[in-house]
């Protein structure tokens, strides 16, 4: 529990220009986000053992993300996050129990179901000073998003979770809140329950700084955030399931190549032979249909296939034009049949080459990149309401 509260070392003038948000352009909006959020002055890890009430009641926040389900034929995700809490109070040695508020959470563009959301005291670290609390809440989300998926399966993606608010109200399940919390750490780490996705650090925006009191010396603190979710596919599967099958259908369906050109009957054999490859390819697309998204513009799987068929057409061409050549006499065999095998090495080097580069080489798309195309899909989708 330790480690995962550890502190990250920030200078108190960074903090101050990357904590406030700003507005930026698209291509600068990436920075505006960090790993996590910590006051000025940053908070101890056991928080202010003191009895100045600038420093009570500012909360440190821990939280879990688990990434249930990415749904982008649906537009959908699935998430369980985990808060752990931790506050001090004021000891003022009373022994009735009062009924403390219970941890909340504000996402107005998202659905949250609350599984559970409690406090306790911890009496090893309360001191005369202060009570030292606990809690621990767990929530279920289920929210929306616009994936973009031109460069399946090489892409990532973003989840904006938007809006996020931290309050305590008086149930856990009640609709409104009795007052704000003030946070004074906040940090996310993403976890991935499915196999297909590899997640990276979460992003954080602070909404609004506030500062506590007049006094210089207090501890700012938040309790509005905005948090994005990244997220990367993984790609093992896609390399060896699409584009290794795909390969060995187009490589074999190149072979005849090395037949003659001459006769009718080799030219019956290839035109049949390319024509079942291109079958053998469509038939393949659509059996792995399951596994490629369903969107209105060509991916980078679909643009791979469908280069492949066209390949194979543009040898079927090739097959008739070479017969017909050879057959009145216009071009002697031998050259033809030079000036096929050199087609026949190229093409068998070229997509060797191509899925070399996909498999080993092909590069991810940038994260500011994915920020800015998120943002311009959010703008079209506001300017289209």
């Amino acid at each position: 529990e330790q480690a995962f509260f550890g502190e990250k070392q920030i200078c108190p003038h960074q903090m101050s220009e990357r904590s406030v948000p700003h507005e930026t352009s698209t291509g600068s909006l990436f920075k505006d986000y960090l790993d996590e959020f910590q006051s000025q002055p940053y908070s101890p890890d056991e928080l202010w053992d003191t009895d100045d009430l600038l420093y009570l009641n500012k909360v440190r926040c821990a939280a879990s993300m688990r990434v249930i389900s990415v749904d982008p034929k649906q537009s959908t995700f699935t998430l369980r996050m985990k808060c752990t809490w931790r506050f001090r109070t004021l000891n003022t040695e009373d022994r009735t129990e009062t009924h403390l508020k219970v941890p909340g959470l504000r996402m107005p563009n998202n659905i949250i179901n609350i599984e559970e959301s409690r406090i306790w005291r911890d009496l090893e670290k309360s001191t005369q000073k202060t009570l030292y609390w606990r809690g621990v809440s767990i929530f279920n989300i289920v929210g929306f998003e616009m994936f973009e998926m031109s460069e399946f399966p090489f892409d990532r993606q973003v989840i904006n979770l938007e809006l996020m608010e931290f309050v305590w109200r008086d149930a856990k399940h009640d609709d409104t809140f009795a007052f704000s919390m003030n946070v004074v750490f906040f940090r996310v780490t993403t976890e991935s329950m499915t196999p297909e996705w590899v997640p990276f650090p979460a992003k954080v925006r602070v909404e609004q700084l506030v500062s506590t009191g007049d006094r210089l010396e207090g501890p700012t603190s938040a309790s509005r955030f905005k948090v994005k979710l990244l997220l990367e596919r993984k790609v093992g599967f896609f390399v060896i399931q699409i584009f290794f099958v795909t390969l060995l259908i187009t490589l074999i369906t190149t072979f005849p190549l090395a037949l003659p050109a001459g006769t009718a009957s080799h030219v019956g054999t290839r035109l049949s032979v390319y024509g079942l490859g291109i079958l053998t390819l469509v038939a393949y697309k659509y059996g792995i249909s399951d596994s490629l998204p369903k969107v209105p513009y060509h991916t980078y799987t679909d643009k791979y296939l469908v280069v492949q068929v066209l390949t194979i057409v543009a040898i079927a061409v090739e097959a008739l034009v070479a017969y017909e050549l050879v057959d009145k006499d216009h071009v002697h065999p031998k050259i033809v049949k030079d000036i096929e095998m050199v087609i026949l090495v190229v093409l068998v080097c070229f997509w060797i080459g191509v899925f070399v580069y996909a498999a080993y080489f092909k590069k991810r798309t940038s994260w500011e990149t994915v920020f800015s195309l998120q943002e311009n899909n959010a703008q079209k989708m506001e300017e289209d309401y």
